[in-house]
């Protein structure tokens, strides 16, 4: 039974040695059903339960066999495993049971993280008003401010770090914190140290409040959350909460120690309880990870797989650093970051698009699958963030770990924009990566995208949260606009057509220019208000009807800011909530947006409404909780609408009551008339030589024709890379200095005409064509059409 113990558990067996061992067994859960649950609640469910059940019903034999012997055992359910101290006879008595697949080792894997530069105290504010923030470079070049600016800043979301530990009372983090409420502190599922064993640490062992005994955790968690609401604006989504878990005793860390904070954030559980105590409904969303566990120090390659791969299941994002192995190829080989689950992260010299030398790079050979990895790329040198030497201490550091954070920050804005997206892993990648701005390498293979040096290419968050804008109308259409801002009546009047009804319990909406939540107003003074009272009630306000009829691409955008209760355990849950629909009808029936075919861009639905309490909308998805400010929602809206009306529907329940709903800055967009042809210019005369004359002192001047544009070319060809639909396209002939790309008929982008461009789809599988052309940009001057298939036979 050698072949199935770890080469390393063989050598630290030898001579009667003691060793940790990690005993896997044969049968592992199934979590394949996982996918087809819709909501973050249902996976996180469904994954613990199964997993815990699996573990429960399989390991009581062999922790009998351990008991009856008195050997030193711990057990795990996130991978169906049993951590063993034992001798090289333990472990090739227990490989030789059939219900155990292999035994691997618990090394202690040194982690080597850069030495920062002299921590900084940030200057005290001073009393003569607020300092202007300072937002770092790295920040700024994700353009997060843009994302900030439609006021998503990552609400909602729990972005948990896993590494040495966190200082939770640096002025940047703990306001950020979940478990401080502004006044008292509870460490209860939000905290977890997996250090049992360490010897002259400062956090001491099984730490009972979040202690960082290195600095590292505390700088990775700040560039992903940390703000002090001052003058150090350091991490990506501000708004967003943290909890965390201390893997590394000063940056020492064991497969064991990683796989129990795996576990803990799967199902959190109250300091100095047990996994048995754990409670998935508080599972963080996402979780930033900057450490290794290399081959090549005893951890085996597929040891972590099994408890990554079961937080992707669970919903949770898993956001892994490359490693800092380059400049060489094929140095992404530290588990986790080369597994599929992981979405790794390699790091750029911050400020510019070069990959930092460190940045470790794909292909992935140690496991034999030739994976393309990393998967995107973010700012990773000279970051400065919050550090571990007092609640004031600020340190500049670089690395991919520096670089991590930056996306789970990023993903972190992309839930809170687009809530359609949360926990839908594969979606969500799928947006972030196609909005990235792809960098071409051919250094570790094909020019991509992706390739192995940059991925998919520099994270652009502000491409994948679009802030709103002019249609952009074919030629000869035009945009059309109708705007209501509330603010040309007095108080408590509705704008003129706007109709406000209560179909149960009172008061009506209004216009209001005070009280909460605050601010009152998106543009002051005015907003439309309702309030969330402690009964049932129905409230409706119908907008002035409108036509939108032979048009294209209709769209609404507003502003709003709603407080409206919520469940305080379950993110996904809200008791009274506010829902957008449309008429089609002159007002005479209604139905959500979504049914009656508009689409979210931004600010969607954030939550479903509980179906015991009596609200009106039970069980609709809705606009629930704490928009903390106005955000911005945009709607492409159904087609041929004749004489339709908005209606912004407030509904409440029995119970519990909150401060209410502001909508303002109603903007609906559209392109008018039918696009044309223009006329074409009048052809440019040939110009008739001029004969040469006799020959005199002064040389007559033979005219230069002026050159009549050419025919435009088109070529294109298709291919999936990662199992997705990558169209390039390739054109000659054009004369103009920037070209109209089109899609199936609409343009997609204006780009130079420097003769290509690749377009990502982006989508997976289907049997889909695309037809592609392109012209002039501006003009009718065109190429030929080109269509591309993917899966069906040749065209």
């Amino acid at each position: 039974m050698t072949s199935k113990i770890a080469p390393w558990v063989i050598e630290h067996t030898a001579n009667g040695q003691q060793a940790e061992f990690m005993v896997v067994l044969a049968e592992q859960a199934d979590l394949r059903q996982a996918a087809a649950l819709a909501t973050k609640n249902q996976k996180s469910r469904y994954v613990h339960d199964a997993l815990w059940n699996k573990s429960q019903t399989t390991q009581g034999p062999i922790l009998q066999w351990l008991r009856e012997r008195g050997i030193e055992h711990r057990s795990f359910y996130i991978v169906n495993a049993i951590l063993v101290k034992g001798s090289r006879e333990i472990a090739q008595a227990l490989a030789a049971r059939p219900d155990v697949a292999r035994v691997e080792g618990n090394p202690h894997i040194q982690n080597h993280f850069p030495k920062p530069l002299p921590a900084v105290e940030a200057p005290s504010q001073s009393g003569g008003g607020r300092t202007p923030k300072t937002i770092e470079p790295g920040i700024n070049y994700t353009h997060a401010p843009q994302v900030w600016a439609l006021g998503f800043t990552g609400q909602g979301i729990v972005v948990a770090g896993a590494d040495t530990g966190i200082r939770w009372t640096h002025n940047a983090l703990k306001p950020h914190y979940r478990g401080w409420d502004g006044t008292n502190a509870d460490h209860d599922y939000n905290w977890h140290d997996s250090i049992h064993d360490g010897v002259g640490n400062p956090c001491g062992n099984d730490s009972p409040q979040p202690c960082d005994d290195l600095g590292h955790g505390t700088h990775t968690i700040g560039t992903a959350i940390g703000d002090d609401d001052s003058t150090n604006q350091i991490g990506m989504a501000p708004g967003a909460k943290w909890i965390g878990c201390r893997n590394m005793d000063q940056n020492n860390g064991t497969p064991t120690r990683y796989i129990e904070c795996m576990e803990f954030f799967l199902a959190p559980y109250p300091v100095g309880g047990t996994p048995n105590d754990g409670d998935p409904l508080k599972a963080p969303d996402i979780t930033t990870n900057s450490w290794v566990c290399p081959p090549s120090e005893g951890c085996s390659v597929n040891t972590l797989q099994a408890a990554v791969e079961a937080q992707a299941a669970a919903g949770i994002m898993m956001v892994v650093a490359a490693g800092n192995a380059g400049p060489n190829c094929s140095t992404v080989q530290d588990p986790p970051s080369f597994y599929e689950a992981s979405y790794t992260v390699g790091a750029l010299n911050t400020g510019t698009d070069t990959i930092a030398s460190f940045s470790s790079r794909g292909r992935v050979t140690i496991d034999g699958s030739n994976r393309i990895k990393p998967d995107i790329t973010a700012p990773g040198t000279g970051t400065r963030s919050s550090y571990y030497t007092s609640d004031n201490a600020y340190a500049s550091l670089s690395g991919t770990s520096m670089a991590t954070p930056h996306i789970a920050g990023a993903m972190a804005l992309l839930w809170s924009a687009r809530p359609e997206f949360r926990h839908d892993i594969a979606g969500s990648q799928t947006v972030l990566n196609n909005a990235a701005h792809f960098i071409s390498s051919t250094l570790c293979g094909d020019p991509g995208p992706p390739n192995n040096v940059y991925g998919w290419g520099r994270v652009d968050i502000s491409a994948a949260v679009p802030a709103p804008g002019p249609p952009q109308c074919f030629l000869c259409m035009k945009p059309v606009e109708l705007s209501v801002n509330f603010d040309d009546v007095t108080p408590p009047a509705l704008p003129p057509n706007f109709v406000a009804t209560n179909v149960q319990g009172p008061p009506l909406w209004v216009t209001s220019n005070s009280g909460v939540p605050i601010p009152p107003a998106d543009t002051p003074p005015n907003a439309a208000f309702i309030d969330d009272p402690v009964a049932v009630s129905d409230k409706l306000l119908d907008s002035a009807s409108f036509t939108v009829f032979e048009a294209l691409s209709p769209q609404l955008t507003f502003r709003h800011n709603f407080n409206l209760e919520a469940s305080s355990e379950d993110p996904n849950l809200g008791f009274d909530g506010g829902v957008l629909e449309i008429s089609v009808d002159q007002g005479q029936t209604y139905q959500d947006i979504l049914d009656a075919g508009g689409s979210f861009v931004v600010g969607g639905y954030n939550r479903t409404i509980s179906t015991d309490r009596g609200s009106p909308i039970a069980g609709r998805r809705a606009w629930s909780g704490n928009s903390s400010g106005f955000v911005t929602t945009t709607v492409n809206l159904p087609l041929l609408i004749i004489k339709g009306r908005l209606r912004w529907r407030m509904a409440s329940d029995n119970t519990g009551s909150d401060e209410g709903w502001r909508v303002d800055t109603v903007n609906i967009t559209w392109c008018q008339g039918p696009p044309c042809t223009p006329t074409p210019p009048p052809p440019t005369p040939t110009a008739t030589p001029t004969p040469t004359p006799t020959p005199t002192p002064t040389p007559t001047v033979t005219p230069t024709p002026t050159p009549t544009p050419g025919q435009i070319t088109l070529t294109a060809s298709g291919r999936r890379v990662q199992g997705r639909h990558t169209v390039g396209l390739t054109w000659s002939g054009a004369t103009s200095a920037n070209i109209d790309i089109y899609r199936n008929g609409v343009v997609i982008a204006t780009v130079p005409n420097n003769g290509s461009y690749k377009d990502f789809i982006g989508v997976r599988g289907g049997n889909v064509r695309y037809t592609y052309k392109v012209c002039e940009a501006g003009t009718q001057t065109c190429s030929n059409e080109v269509t591309v298939r993917f899966g069906g036979p040749p065209l």
